[in-house]
């Protein structure tokens, strides 16, 4: 099924919206069952593949799960990147998936941290007295 897909970290590393907004990829997104490790462990993997060919756009997601639907698809796992000749180096990954192009306005901000409710209004960082 054709997606547009947002990778919204690198090398684990969450990204900022306007960077994320302009690297959107059109692709074939494919999730298959896989088997992992010694023991053939299955798990989900995720695939983002050029429309009508078998060549991948970004590393594959193992252990991928859907951690939300709503006007997009949210999709976590990890990432295997190969560092070296035979080395493997593992980051957490998330992509947004979405049936049409995502215009950089309609990217959320991050949202605020939730307070406590015992929340009394006074920020300890608008201090003017210094410990």
């Amino acid at each position: 099924m054709l997606f547009w897909v947002y990778s919204l970290r690198y090398l684990g590393q969450r990204r900022s919206g306007s960077v994320v907004a302009r690297e959107g990829l059109l692709g074939e997104l494919v999730m298959a069952p896989y088997e992992a490790g010694w023991h053939g462990r299955q798990v989900h993997l995720a695939q983002l593949f050029k429309p009508g060919t078998a060549v991948e756009m970004l590393p594959s997601i193992i252990e991928a799960r859907v951690a939300g639907v709503r006007r997009s698809l949210l999709i976590t796992g990890m990432e295997q990147v190969t560092t070296g000749r035979k080395s493997i180096e593992r980051y957490r990954q998330t992509w947004l998936c979405a049936h049409e192009r995502i215009a950089p306005i309609e990217w959320a901000a991050r949202p605020a941290p939730r307070r406590a409710q015992n929340y009394t209004g006074f920020d300890p960082a608008d201090d003017d007295i210094a410990f």
